[in-house]
């Protein structure tokens, strides 16, 4: 089952071919303003009063590879563990909530072995909003490699750049029809400067190590840019 989540652009299956074999994710506790009015029988929620507020919700997965050489084993473990350390928060795409995702901080992570199968318990505290993607998903984004070699680069937003200058002017965009399709970041249907800025943004990030240079980290680039917030559920 390729299910997983998606963490700084990187697939837990896609990426490190972990198999989610458990998922559950909690309601955002409300904080408890109740208190018992002096000198009668009524509790009263002041939350009435000062409006109510809500604690951070747990995120609980547990997925797992299985791998009889240990060496590579090993090596599938640091990298999970790798990609699971940061600090501050990110986002966290769910594949069961294509058109949200959360807020989290860095989880517990427990792993364990049995007989080939590694097992990773991880829990994350996520903040108790719920976030839309603004309806961008991954099957609606092309990674704007315009030259096609492989990477994200000055030359791929110079490419966008040159293109658009020249479909401004009335002259041919000098590009494939897969280049226009690469060349609109956006997907809004023009390729303008917007699109070129997106890229320019998008390689700033990819040398700071911020995302990956994936279709998935182009999303959730995308997403972080252009997404906007929902309410507490």
């Amino acid at each position: 089952m390729k299910e997983g989540i998606t963490i700084d652009g990187i697939h837990s299956f896609y990426r490190h071919k972990l198999r989610m074999t458990k998922r559950s994710v909690g309601n955002a506790p409300r904080d408890d303003y109740t208190g018992r009015v002096p000198f009668s029988n009524v509790t009263y929620d002041f939350a009435t009063l000062y409006g109510q507020s809500f604690g951070e919700r747990t995120l609980n997965y547990q997925l797992e590879f299985i791998c009889f050489d240990k060496k590579k084993s090993q090596d599938r473990v640091v990298a999970v563990l790798r990609w699971l350390h940061w600090k501050n928060r990110k986002n966290l795409y769910d594949d069961l909530l294509p058109d949200y995702h959360f807020e989290v901080r860095e989880p517990e992570v427990k792993w364990s072995e049995n007989h080939g199968i590694y097992t990773f318990d991880m829990t994350f505290r996520a903040n108790p909003e719920i976030v839309a993607n603004n309806g961008i998903q991954l099957k609606n984004t092309v990674l704007p490699d315009i030259n096609n070699d492989g990477f994200i680069d000055s030359v791929d937003s110079t490419m966008i750049s040159v293109a658009y200058s020249k479909i401004s002017t009335g002259q041919d965009s000098g590009l494939t029809a897969e280049q226009l399709r690469k060349a609109d970041a956006n997907s809004d249907g023009f390729i303008d400067s917007v699109d070129s800025t997106l890229v320019s943004g998008f390689y700033a990030k990819l040398a700071t190590g911020r995302y990956s240079c994936t279709p998935e980290g182009w999303t959730e680039y995308l997403n972080d840019v252009l997404g906007g917030r929902n309410g507490v559920i």
